[in-house]
């Protein structure tokens, strides 16, 4: 009689699971008209920026070039995945379904980091096409380089869980950061380890030091890792309405 009485009760998080649960976010992710709008925008360009390089025809310039419009546009869709919920209003019906809370943000972060792998691949290929070869270290530091940008963007959904905030926090920030870095000396020695836009230059190109991974690593955790753990934090003490 017990199991049937708890039957009812059982959360739907426990019926849905969890690669069921990645496809449906990455599906909203990318199921508005803006939304494949953008995309259809990042792949012109990402087609179209290896074929403006003058000079020599590397690998890893092209891969820097065909990046470039994924790294600065498709961000906005990592955004949107988390404050399109609070915005529109239908974070009460997705926390309904599944209520517990984490499940449902690891799984908008899964679909956000299979959405900027499959733009940084497409990228790596349209670079690889146009140079004739790959470098197998280059693509894998540039796909990293990537998810670090994606995952920055959805920590700064999480944070502010509004879109046109949470857009214009997402770009104005960094640049604001970077950009005191280079004009306030005393800002340089942090900069050159806590700018993101700078520590991410050395691994387009082969023989990143151990000294650049360093920096790469705590930029990184100030502007990917930080704003996402306090972020899940915000998330899970939200009030939904």
């Amino acid at each position: 009689m017990t199991p049937m009485l708890n039957e009812p009760r059982r959360s739907a998080a426990t019926l849905v699971g969890v690669m069921t649960l990645v496809l449906v976010e990455l599906r909203k992710t990318v199921d508005t008209r803006a939304a494949r709008w953008l995309l259809a925008v990042v792949a012109v360009l990402t087609v179209a920026a290896p074929l403006v390089q003058t000079g020599p025809w590397t690998f890893p310039d092209l891969a820097g070039a065909a990046q470039l419009p994924v790294s600065i546009l498709l961000p906005v869709l990592a955004v949107l995945s988390v404050t399109s919920e609070w915005s529109q209003r239908t974070a009460l019906t997705t926390f309904a379904l599944v209520p517990r809370r984490w499940r449902v943000v690891l799984a908008k972060l899964a679909a956000v980091a299979l959405l900027g792998l499959a733009a940084a691949l497409f990228a790596l290929g349209c670079a690889a096409a146009f140079a004739g070869d790959l470098d197998p270290a280059v693509a894998a530091q540039l796909v990293l380089v990537e998810l670090a940008t994606m995952l920055c963007g959805f920590g700064f959904g999480l944070l502010v869980l509004s879109s046109a905030p949470g857009v214009a926090a997402y770009y104005v920030l960094p640049i604001a950061w970077a950009a005191a870095g280079r004009l306030v000396p005393a800002l340089e020695p942090a900069a050159r380890w806590l700018d993101l836009s700078r520590t991410r230059v050395p691994l387009a190109a082969p023989g990143v030091s151990a000294q650049e991974w360093t920096r790469f690593g705590a930029s990184a955790a100030l502007w990917v890792v930080l704003p996402v753990l306090v972020g899940l934090l915000r998330t899970a003490r939200a009030d939904v309405r």
